[in-house]
């Protein structure tokens, strides 16, 4: 049995870039999509438990492999818009995962 590995994300919008985060997040789905990627919950962070900066979210995405999140970040429609993903966010952090056997 193959299961999902997951793409989940930090993130905290730059404000001060809406434009640039607006741009990026109506363009990234399509891209997510061609790699099977499915967005699976969006949460908002109430709180952070240690002294560090909390993210404004939390985004959990399932993926059929580690290659097709690979190939999705090397892909060259989302390479292209990096630079509005990085003005658009003033904090943003990628977690590979997998569930335990």
């Amino acid at each position: 049995m193959t299961l999902p590995v997951f793409l989940h994300i930090e993130a905290t919008p730059n404000l001060d870039e809406r434009e640039a985060l607006i741009d990026y997040l109506n363009k990234v789905p399509q891209i997510v999509k061609r790699y099977g990627g499915v967005p699976i919950a969006t949460y908002d962070v109430e709180r952070t438990l240690d002294p560090l900066e909390s993210p404004a979210m939390f985004i959990v995405m399932s993926f059929p492999s580690r290659d097709s999140i690979d190939d999705f970040f090397h892909d060259e429609a989302y390479q292209a818009i990096v630079p509005l993903r990085d003005k658009g966010f003033s904090h943003l952090r990628f977690h590979v995962t997998s569930e335990r056997l």
